[in-house]
């Protein structure tokens, strides 16, 4: 009878985890924890990313759609060729007369990294915001839009080369800040010379 006490004992004693062990399962269920950690934060990353660049791209087109719709109706542009022989200007803004008669200015402003909209000289309201316009390689301004007229008075085409930046106000610092710039360049004709 004792010795069956015995090995029911041993036999115990063999069946538990030893401190090894238990330090080995501890640190492959802290590894595999870590990697899960890094997982998710690359998929909040990759989400905020995605959803900033998409509102981005969504907010500019629209913009830049009704800023060609504009030029699109307008009549009598500026600015315009001091010499009539020249057929380009490039310029960090474009104004034209719309269906009311009204003067409509559309401006880069560079300082504050804005489009801006004004009618008949009124307040300048931001049109969009992170805007950058084109640089040469010295990094020297290069203008935003470049208006093509025929003897010197009748705008052919208007060209615009703007950059923005998505600008989320909701950032978490496991978010991250990976948002890349868009760029966008569209042209447009009057619908006079269209037609």
């Amino acid at each position: 009878m004792t010795r069956r006490v015995c090995s029911t004992g041993s036999r115990r004693r063999g069946r538990a985890f030893s401190l090894i062990e238990m330090l080995i399962a501890l640190s492959i269920t802290g590894t595999l924890l870590a990697a899960v950690l890094v997982s998710l934060n690359a998929s909040f990353i990759a989400y905020q990313t995605t959803t900033e660049q998409a509102s981005t791209h969504t907010i500019a087109r629209l913009v830049i759609h009704r800023v060609q719709s504009l030029v699109r109706n307008g009549r009598e542009f500026g600015p315009m060729p001091s010499d009539v022989r020249e057929r380009f200007i490039a310029s960090d803004e474009i104004q034209f007369l719309d269906d009311q008669d009204r003067v409509i200015e559309i401006r880069l402003d560079r300082q504050n990294s804005k489009l801006t909209f004004s009618v008949d000289g009124g307040t300048a309201f931001g049109f969009l915001g992170g805007v950058s316009g084109p640089t040469t390689e010295a990094g020297d301004p290069v203008g935003a839009f470049l208006l093509e007229f025929e003897n010197g008075r009748t705008l052919r085409r208007a060209t615009f080369d703007l950059t923005v930046l998505g600008d989320d106000d909701i950032n978490v610092e496991l978010e991250g800040d990976h948002v890349q710039p868009l760029r966008l360049v569209g042209s447009t004709m009057p619908r006079r010379l269209a037609w």
